[in-house]
């Protein structure tokens, strides 16, 4: 492993607990009856007739300042409902929602049982708002907010959080009856809700806390990891003997309908929390992607199933790998940290590329196949392991990178940055006609050549 590798793994390892300060996403699930003394059965999305109804039955929020509880329309402008008037129904609901807080609770780096208590329903409507604040411990043992953002056609609303000098914004706003928004955050992040432009936006809150014996846990402090791993990047760009890309492999698993920056769990999602930002500041580009190693080639039968009978099972088939004659280490489905398209295809890895290089050493296959001699045709096996991983290079490298993929992706690339180019009128020498040169470097050295 490189030098660099070496020094990153040793970083990010280092991080003082897993988890980030902050969680959010929209998740499919099975929606819960939501019935509102005075209105009713919410409908997903809501209804505008019931919109205002709540708005009629509910009081103006408060906030706290210092030990005071004061009403203040210039600071929060928002509707509350007393979490006495809403009863919560559905078979499904309790079981959904302590998997949502297990879930969630894991991304927050913690490991312990957590509950989540209802605190009240919130009513956003146009021009409702909550400038920046902190929220104070409402029982024994809270450790963060958990908001849930029900089906509605609003815009705005979205939920800014702040820790330490890293913000982020979230904007979990569902539309489909089917789908709920979801936040949480440690209670000392300062935190607001920007102005809702328009239709309405409905808010479940709930405290976060340890079941049984409280505890204190403030948001993770990540600062010291952050200097390291950015000084780290930023050698890297001139840095000689180094490979064009690194490969961090994640702990946890994930499809690639649930690969992406905002559904990390627990140390991936403090791994994250230090690479984003850093990679950012040290100039190199991060994404996300499925690391693929497929294997074939020829194999022994050396399995019986029950007592002296073949297996005709793919399932139950053992077998002894006799040699490898194929095998290929891929990289796909690709993210970005925003959850913008990557607009990258397939792509070759090295294991040198890999931190740690045997990370794939001990896994076991997520498939594997066992085919029988036939005809001409000796045994042979396929299998493939696959895994998530952050894979990141320096900006300056990034031709080259975009190299290894090979011609199906360099050449349409060039063509863009041609035609640009050409569209712009930019003399010889300009930054378009720099880049679209670099590339073709970088294809002439591996172009295929004849015999």
């Amino acid at each position: 492993m490189s030098s660099i590798g070496n020094k990153l793994l040793n970083s990010l390892r280092s991080v003082e607990r897993p988890g980030d300060f902050c969680v959010g996403g929209i998740r499919e699930i099975f929606m819960p009856t939501i019935d509102v003394q005075g209105v009713g059965r919410i409908s997903f999305p809501i209804l505008p007739v019931q919109a205002e109804r709540l708005v009629a039955i509910a009081e103006a929020a408060p906030y706290g300042r210092g030990e005071q509880t004061v009403v203040d329309r210039e600071v929060r402008r928002t509707w509350q409902v007393n979490s006495a008037k809403v009863r919560f129904g559905g078979r499904h609901w309790d079981k959904t929602l302590a998997g949502l807080v297990a879930d969630i609770a894991l991304a927050l780096g913690v490991d312990e049982p957590v509950t989540a208590d209802f605190y009240k329903f919130l009513v956003y409507d146009a021009g409702s708002f909550f400038v920046d604040h902190r929220d104070t411990e409402k029982a024994p043992g809270m450790f963060a907010t958990m908001v849930l953002v029900l089906p509605s056609t609003h815009s705005g609303g979205e939920l800014v959080i702040k820790h330490l000098d890293r913000e982020v914004v979230l904007d979990p706003r569902p539309e489909e009856p089917s789908e709920i928004g979801f936040a949480a955050f440690y209670a000392d992040c300062v935190h607001e809700v920007r102005p809702v432009t328009k239709g309405c936006r409905l808010a479940l809150i709930y405290n976060l806390r340890f079941i049984g014996k409280g505890r204190a846990l403030k948001a993770p402090d990540y600062r010291t990891e952050h200097e390291r791993v950015v000084e780290l990047l930023r050698s890297w760009a001139s840095a000689e003997d180094e490979a064009d890309k690194l490969i961090v492999p994640l702990e946890h698993a994930y499809t690639p309908a649930e690969l992406s920056f905002s559904a990390l769990k627990g140390a991936d999602a403090g791994a994250a929390s230090v690479l984003v930002k850093a990679a950012a500041e040290a100039d190199c580009d991060l994404h996300l992607a499925l690391v693929s190693i497929e294997e074939s080639g020829s194999a022994e039968h050396t399995g019986y199933y029950g007592r002296g009978r073949w297996s005709r099972d793919e399932e139950d088939e053992e077998f002894e790998v006799d040699e490898v004659l194929d095998r290929a280490l891929i990289l796909s489905e690709w993210r970005r940290p925003d959850g913008g398209e990557a607009g990258l295809g397939d792509f070759p890895f090295t294991e040198d590329e890999l931190c740690p290089p045997d990370a794939f050493e001990d896994l076991m296959p997520d498939e594997q196949h066992f085919h029988e001699a036939t005809g001409n045709e000796g045994a042979s096996f396929e299998r493939s392991y696959r895994r998530a991983g952050f894979v990141l290079w320096p900006t300056a490298r990034k031709l080259a990178v975009l190299n290894q993929a090979g011609l199906r992706t360099t050449l349409p690339y060039l063509e863009n940055l041609t035609v640009r180019w050409e569209m712009s009128k930019a003399p010889v020498q300009s930054p378009l006609w720099h880049e679209a040169d670099e590339l073709s470097q970088h294809m002439l050295r591996s172009w295929p050549r004849s015999p």
